[in-house]
């Protein structure tokens, strides 16, 4: 019989420890986290680390040996085997003086492509969009970066472009679900292609650069996201007939930029400009060649249309089966092709943003949800940019901007001295508000000056506290409290009255037998029975069902081993931290309201 050699089996075969890891791949460290960032793999921790570690009980990292073994196969990582040789041989040739070479080795300097790994990592187009809000909302922040000797300017400007370009396709598609302001940024939740995406978006405030955080890392990140997006984009862009990447206004984007800069052409209009440019450029051509190379480029176009319309999946209609006595009917949601019922709701309306309102956050909503936007600080940048004799003539600036329409204002200001008859003055909260209700709210409550009702996340609590539904809640509870004590109070009396008349019968027979007693225990009784009940007394279990639900639990809990006990305790503990949690903001509430009640009554009076 063959001895088994000790470490060659199990935890210790499974799990190979870093610096064993980077020997074996024959790379840096540096190199290797890229590696394991762009493949998806990360640090496994094994149950007995003494085990998987050969006996030692030193603080190692541990990895898959089997994936190790797939980073051996990767591409990539000769690509960095590449750039290793081709580092040295530059250095080499600029410490000799050698110009000539060390700008031939720069031009073909060796590069790696990331396709190959989005395709591995995410099979389907949905499992890439599901795994978007982490890659959205890092490009947002590096988007508002400045560029540093650690951040380039092209990667900033990279981030933008595509964060710029993710906007304008949701507003357009009208995606947008939910937003919410808080302090850290903006939060976003769209639904794209039936897939609930959520993000952060910070306020384009000047950031301060930490220097306790490795942005070689986040580099590395933002390049896979960056990738990930690009692919994301296209097929998003390609299923909905429009081309990308999408052309940009130069004139805005100079400007005060913004989605508007994004011009979302489909692919006819396209085409249409195609052959506008061919008919030009051939004019001076025989009319035989340029009818030929028309319709060659036409059909060349329509082919690729068609192919791409014959990718896009077309939305099926389901019919309900009629009930039977025997089977009920299933009504089977039918799909739409908006995401958002209410992606119309400002359809109607037109919106000046005050020079003092975000830009940005308001110019994204307003057009997702249908409205169009203007903004002051287009008007500002005309008469900035107006010719030296009709400079800063804000009365020809605003000739060029049609103002006429314009039906809502959107203000920060406590008040507004000249107001434009016609025109509703609000807050920008009013336009978050009626998102997240989806509805039109009333105005009054949001004017200028006027204090605005709380802006509640409409993801609800971290711990499932919602305010609304919880006052809501409470009102009933109070109510039915009420009505519960009034019902013990008014029985109780009944039984005292009862009681009292049966004392006073007996009493009455004592006397006529010649018995005498003092009756001062019964009084003092009928005293204590007079006394009010409470409300926490009325609460109280005493009905036969709640006795033997809790005589029942006590069982159960006398069946449970030692291990179930405590994890029952922990549960137990959990719901009761929750419960007490959101006991102590309703009654934070219940005051809040009672002091708001007193205020307005004392104005009134």
């Amino acid at each position: 019989m063959q001895i088994k050699k000790k470490h060659q089996a199990g935890a210790a075969k499974n799990f190979i420890t870093r610096t064993q890891a980077v020997k074996k791949l024959q790379v840096s460290l540096a190199d290797f986290r890229r590696l394991c960032i762009f493949k998806g793999i990360y640090p496994r921790e094994p149950r007995s680390k003494k085990k998987a570690n050969k006996g030692s009980t030193a603080p190692t990292t541990f990895y898959y040996a089997k994936d190790i073994q797939y980073l051996m196969h990767e591409p990539v990582l000769n690509k960095f085997r590449e750039h290793k040789i081709f580092a040295r041989k530059l250095s080499r040739a600029l410490g000799r003086g050698e110009v000539t070479d060390a700008k031939r080795l720069d031009d073909n300097k060796p590069q790696y492509q990331l396709d190959h790994i989005i395709k591995e990592r995410y099979p389907t187009f949905l499992d890439a969009l599901r795994d978007i809000d982490d890659a959205l909302s890092m490009l947002f922040l590096f988007a508002t970066m400045p560029a540093t000797d650690k951040i380039s300017q092209r990667v900033t400007e990279e981030a933008d472009k595509i964060c710029n370009q993710w906007m304008a396709f949701v507003a357009r598609e009208g995606c947008l679900k939910k937003v919410f302001v808080s302090i850290k940024g903006v939060y976003y939740e769209a639904v794209v292609r039936g897939q609930e995406v959520r993000w952060l978006v910070p306020f384009k405030f000047p950031q301060n650069v930490p220097t306790d955080v490795d942005f070689r890392i986040m580099c590395t990140f933002l390049e896979f996201y960056t990738t990930l997006l690009q692919f994301i984009l296209y097929r998003l862009y390609t299923e909905s007939g429009l081309v990308y990447p999408p052309k940009i206004d130069s004139s805005k984007i100079k400007g005060v930029g913004g989605i508007t800069a994004y011009i979302l052409e489909s692919k006819q209009n396209a085409l249409k400009s195609i052959l506008a440019s061919t008919e030009a450029v051939s004019s001076n051509t025989s009319a035989k060649d340029q009818q030929k190379a028309l319709e060659s480029i036409q059909s060349l176009e329509m082919d690729k249309i068609a192919a791409a319309d014959s990718q896009v999946q077309e939305l099926d209609t389901f019919t309900a089966i009629p009930s039977t006595e025997t089977n009920i009917s299933d009504v089977l949601e039918q799909p739409k092709l908006r995401a958002n019922d209410v992606s119309t709701v400002f359809s109607k309306f037109t919106f000046f943003i005050g020079r003092e309102v975000p830009l940005d956050i308001l110019e994204f909503l307003i057009i997702a949800f249908g409205g169009k936007a203007i903004c002051e600080s287009a008007i500002d940048e005309l008469i900035d940019n107006e010719d030296t004799e009709a400079a800063n003539d804000a009365a020809a600036a605003a000739k060029r901007v049609s103002l006429e329409g314009v039906t809502h204002q959107i203000c920060d200001r406590p008040s507004i001295p000249n107001k434009v008859p016609g025109r509703t003055y609000i807050q920008p909260q009013w336009i978050f508000d009626c998102i997240n209700k989806g509805k039109l709210l009333p105005v009054a409550e949001y004017g200028p000056g006027e204090t605005l009702p709380p802006h509640l996340s409409p993801w609800g609590d971290a711990h499932g506290y919602d305010p609304e539904a919880a006052q809501a809640v409470a009102d009933v509870d109070a109510e039915s409290d009420e009505e519960e004590i009034v019902d013990v109070d008014v029985h109780a009396e009944e039984q005292v009255l009862d009681e009292e008349d049966l004392e006073h019968q007996k009493e009455l027979e004592r006397e006529t037998a010649g018995v005498y007693e003092k009756p001062t225990t019964a009084s003092s009784e009928s005293k204590k029975r007079k006394a009010p009940i409470t409300k926490a007394a009325a609460k109280i279990p005493t009905t036969k069902a709640e006795k033997e639900a809790k005589e029942e639990k006590e069982l159960k809990m006398i069946m449970m081993t030692n291990k179930q006990k405590k994890l029952y305790k922990k549960m137990q503990y959990g719901i009761n931290k929750v419960e007490a949690r959101d006991d102590e903001l309703k009654k934070k509430r219940r005051k809040i309201e009672q002091t708001k009640a007193k205020l307005q009554k004392n104005m009134s009076n």
